[in-house]
C-alpha cells in the first residue's frame, strides 16, 4: 500500500514537472532565446563563407557552431521529454526535428549547405509577428496556384522548346537539344538579353522567326497575367473573409 502511494506521488510529481517544463519551452521567452541563437548561428555561418575570417578564426567559429548545435539538440530532447507523443502531433515540431537531424549529421561539418538548414527554423516563430505571419500565410495559400502556374508554364515551355529545336536546332546551339532549348526559353522569360543575343541573331538567318518569338512572348504574357490575377483574387478573397 505504501509502495503504491509512493508510486502515485512520484507520478504526480513527474506530471507536474513535465507540465512546468512544457510551459517553459512553449513560452515567448524561450522562443525569443532560440530565435536569438538561430540568428547568431546565421551570423557565424555567414562569417564562415569569408576566406580571411575562416583562416584566422576557424577554431572559434567551429566551437561556436558546435555550441549552437548543442543548444538545438538539447532543445529537441527537452521538447520530446515534455510533450512525449504530443510532440509529433505538431507539424512545426516535426519540421524542427528534421532540420536538427539533417544539420547534425557528420557530413554537415564539411558542407555548410546542410548546416544552413537550421536557419529555416526561423519560419516557426513568425507567428509572434503579425505582419510576417500574414505574409507566410499568404505564401502558403498561394502555393497551389503557383503549382498550377508551374504546370502550365512547363507544358508551354516544353512545346515551344520542341518547336525551337525543329526550326533552329541545325544552326544555333541554343536550340541544339531539348534541354538547351528549354533553358534558352527560360532565359527569354526572364528577359535576360533575349532580343539582342537570341532572337535577332536567329532572325538574321531565319527572317520569319519573328512569328515564333512573337507567339512565345504573347503566350508567356497571358500565362503570367493569368497567374497574377488568380493570385490577386485569392489574396482579396482571404482579406474579405477576415
Amino acid at each position: 500500500m505504501v509502495a503504491r502511494k509512493k508510486t502515485i506521488k512520484d507520478q504526480l510529481y513527474y506530471n507536474d514537472d513535465g507540465r512546468r517544463l512544457a510551459k517553459l519551452i512553449s513560452g515567448l521567452s524561450f522562443d525569443l532565446f532560440i530565435m536569438g541563437v538561430i540568428l547568431a548561428d546565421a551570423i557565424v555561418l555567414g562569417l564562415m563563407t569569408s576566406e580571411w575570417i575562416s583562416t584566422h578564426f576557424d577554431m572559434d567559429l567551429f566551437l561556436l557552431d558546435r555550441l549552437f548545435m548543442g543548444i538545438f539538440i538539447v532543445e529537441m530532447f527537452l521538447k520530446l521529454y515534455a510533450f512525449k507523443r504530443k510532440f509529433f502531433s505538431n507539424g512545426w515540431n516535426i519540421f524542427d526535428l528534421f532540420v536538427v537531424v539533417i544539420s547534425s549529421i557528420p557530413e554537415a561539418n564539411s558542407f555548410i549547405v546542410l548546416r544552413t538548414f537550421r536557419l529555416f527554423r526561423l519560419l516557426k516563430y513568425v507567428h509572434h509577428f503579425s505582419k510576417m505571419n500574414n505574409m507566410i500565410q499568404i505564401f502558403i495559400s498561394l502555393l497551389p496556384t503557383f503549382a498550377s502556374f508551374l504546370a502550365v508554364f512547363s507544358i508551354f515551355t516544353y512545346i515551344f522548346a520542341i518547336m525551337g529545336v525543329s526550326l533552329f536546332g541545325d544552326v544555333f546551339l541554343n536550340f541544339s537539344s531539348l534541354g538547351s532549348a528549354m533553358f534558352t526559353l527560360l532565359q527569354g522569360f526572364t528577359l535576360d538579353g533575349w532580343a539582342s543575343s537570341i532572337a535577332r541573331p536567329i532572325m538574321v538567318v531565319y527572317p520569319h522567326a519573328w512569328l515564333y518569338f512573337v507567339s512565345l512572348v504573347v503566350v508567356a504574357f497571358f500565362i503570367l497575367v493569368s497567374f497574377a490575377l488568380s493570385a490577386l483574387r485569392q489574396v482579396i478573397d482571404m482579406a474579405v473573409k477576415k
